[in-house]
């Protein structure tokens, strides 16, 4: 069983290189039983996407993914997601870029992509629209990268399988230089950490929950807060650096450093520049009796602000992790994940407490009917002791609960 995230994407690519073009599209209709705080996405504090007011049976998700190979080398890769909620028009632009691989007589393969795109953190997130393979939600980790982490520029990868290792480990190199992700940090810091699918698209005002006025005249005034998460304020580019190995289909190790190296002090319309940076590790491994395991870990900082007595105004350090185990029987998947988070912040900013701690468990259920559609079942419990919640009326420890029953439509079509 090919688990290997990075096999899936090659997968993909040989796939479109069989055909000139391939086109994916998906609709996921729900039925959602939420418990717990009311949402983040409804102005407020809570962990999950929808809640005891905005459950029932909806349209949850739709994408549009589409390849095209412009020359033998020269491919063209545009996203969209649908929503019908309030934060940006009901479809819009997730991911579009080239990418060239070009042919070469070394032994290296190169690769470059050029456009807006994700960087290379998630093991969950190889399907079509950048949809998790294993569950409805993805982790914390990924769920925060698909609502903030947009890379917009230029990325360089070289890879290389020696054959004097006998040709079954393949080492990898990704480097990139971005713009348009300045804001990136804000949501955490104010929000904390989540679960859900929502992916931000490019022009989506996402809401913040509500923040103390602890500045008049420097903050939101007479506005609901909200980012924009596709920002450049500053006109200084980011990076990030990637290095992988891995060995045939049973084991991939994955590190990475991130850094948008944002001004905090950078301001535009009511939108904040971030410093944010943190180091990712994640590894991927086929278990005996093909089972997968996936685990990430990732470990940063984020801060906004003036610097004063060796802090910023927001100044907060974060953490996540996760294992996951995932075993396919024929045409039924079954997965179990468990997420640790946790935040912590150096600031004394008076009512802007942002530190939290929590743990999630998620088992999933998946079956597939025909190549066109499948059916997913799916609870999460999502315990958080975060104190800003007080703010807000809100307890200050609190146990989330979701049940997602989901028919999942799938059409794909090469040409």
């Amino acid at each position: 069983m090919a688990l290997l995230a990075c096999l899936s994407s090659q997968a993909a690519f040989t796939q479109v290189e069989t055909a000139t073009r391939q086109l994916d599209m998906g609709l996921d209709i729900s039925f959602i039983s939420a418990s717990g705080h009311p949402s983040w996405l409804e102005g407020s504090g809570g962990k999950l996407r929808f809640d005891e007011d905005t459950d029932g049976l909806k349209l949850s998700r739709g994408f549009i993914d589409y390849e095209a190979l412009l020359t033998d080398s020269v491919m063209v890769h545009l996203v969209s997601e649908l929503y019908h909620d309030d934060f940006g028009p009901t479809i819009d632009l997730t991911e579009a870029y080239l990418q060239w691989r070009p042919m070469t007589e070394s032994a290296n393969r190169y690769r470059l992509k050029v456009g807006a795109f994700y960087p290379r953190i998630s093991l969950e997130n190889v399907g079509p629209g950048w949809s998790s393979a294993y569950s409805i939600n993805p982790s914390a980790i990924n769920t925060w990268v698909g609502e903030e982490l947009r890379s917009v520029g230029l990325e360089f990868s070289v890879s290389r399988r020696p054959q004097s290792l006998g040709g079954a480990h393949t080492f990898s190199l990704n480097t990139a230089v971005f713009v348009g992700n300045d804001p990136a940090g804000g949501l955490i810091a104010w929000k904390g950490w989540s679960i859900h699918d929502r992916q931000s698209r490019f022009n989506d005002e996402v809401p913040l929950p509500p923040i103390p006025r602890i500045q008049p005249g420097e903050w939101w005034d007479e506005q609901d807060p909200f980012i924009t998460p596709l920002l450049e304020i500053d006109e200084e580019p980011g990076y990030y650096v990637n290095a992988e190995w891995r060995y045939g289909n049973k084991f991939l190790l994955r590190a990475m450093h991130y850094d948008n190296l944002a001004d905090p002090q950078g301001a535009e319309d009511n939108q904040f520049a971030w410093w944010t940076y943190f180091d990712h590790v994640a590894l991927q491994a086929t278990l005996p009796g093909d089972i997968g395991l996936l685990a990430q870990w990732m470990d940063g900082f984020t801060a906004w602000g003036r610097f004063r007595n060796g802090v910023y105004s927001v100044d907060v350090t974060f953490e996540s992790n996760y294992v996951l185990l995932t075993r396919a029987f024929e045409r039924h998947r079954i997965t179990a994940r468990y997420d640790h988070f946790e935040m912590s912040e150096a600031d004394r900013t008076p009512l802007d407490e942002n530190s939290e701690r929590g743990n999630a468990w998620t088992l999933s259920y998946q079956y597939t009917t025909s190549p066109r559609v499948s059916i997913a079942a799916e609870w999460m419990q999502i315990f958080t002791e975060r104190p800003a919640w007080a703010y807000f009326d809100l307890e200050q420890r609190k146990t989330e609960s979701q049940l997602q029953l989901s028919v999942r439509l799938r059409f794909g079509h090469s040409f």
